[in-house]
Parts: C-alpha cells; structure tokens; sequence
C-alpha cells in the first residue's frame, strides 16, 4: 500500500508547474512525448526527452530534448516512480510515454553518452508532464 501511495505523490508532484521559468516569448506545446532513463551504466545516454513521437502531421522526425534546470524535477519524478515500480535493487533504463506541456527555449543544454561524449541539445521548459 505504501508503494502505492508514494508512486501516486511522485505522479501528482509531476503534473505540477513550475510558474517561476516559463518564457512568455514562446508558445504552450502540448505533445505525446517519451522519458528515455538514464543508460549511462551501459555507456548509452543519460536521461532525455523525445518529443514527437506520434505525429499527426507529415513530420514524423523525433527531436531529442532536455528540460532546463529549473524544470528537471519534473522529468526526475517521473523516472523515480518508474524505478520505485521495479522490484528492489533492479536498475530501470527503459522509456515512459507522458503527454508533455511544454516551451521552447533559447537554452542548449549538454546530454552526456557513453565512453564520456557529449550532445548539445535545445532545453525546453517543462510546464506539465503526465504519464500515460
């Protein structure tokens, strides 16, 4: 029961906003989107976003992102009810489909891969993200 309870505070605090970083520059995107977890340990890469992975449009292309610092915690709880559902000491890498509301920045940010290299990739402000 206590698993329970605490894997559905960890969902509700990552529908929350974070009203302090969003950039009224941009416009509100809602998409389905994909939290990859962290595959540093198998000298893959560490946690991102894939947005775009079901497109209604004729653009089908994928765009890896990451949140910005002021917005990570929402992405990180996601990731901690995913591992908190695994059996302990299991290690989860896997991916979770979340509907992602979020804005463009102008930030870039640096997602660390295997064998220490590294990728620049746009931040995005996360405003809501919920599992699906």
């Amino acid at each position: 029961m206590k698993k329970i309870v605490l894997i559905a505070l960890i969902a509700l605090s990552a529908t929350c906003q974070n009203k302090t970083s969003i950039n009224a520059d941009s416009p509100v995107l809602e998409i389905d989107a994909r939290v990859i977890g962290d595959k540093l340990p198998v000298d893959g890469c560490g946690a991102h976003l894939w947005l775009n992975i079901i497109s209604p449009s004729s653009d089908s292309r994928t765009f890896m992102r990451l949140p910005t610092e002021a917005t990570r915690k929402l992405m990180d709880n996601v990731i901690k009810a995913e591992i908190a559902a695994q059996p302990p000491g299991a290690l989860w890498m896997g991916s979770k489909d979340v509907r992602i509301r979020y804005r463009e920045t102008k930030q870039m940010a640096t997602l660390l891969c295997g064998w220490n290299t590294k990728q620049e990739l746009k931040a995005v402000e996360i405003l809501a993200i919920t599992p699906q």
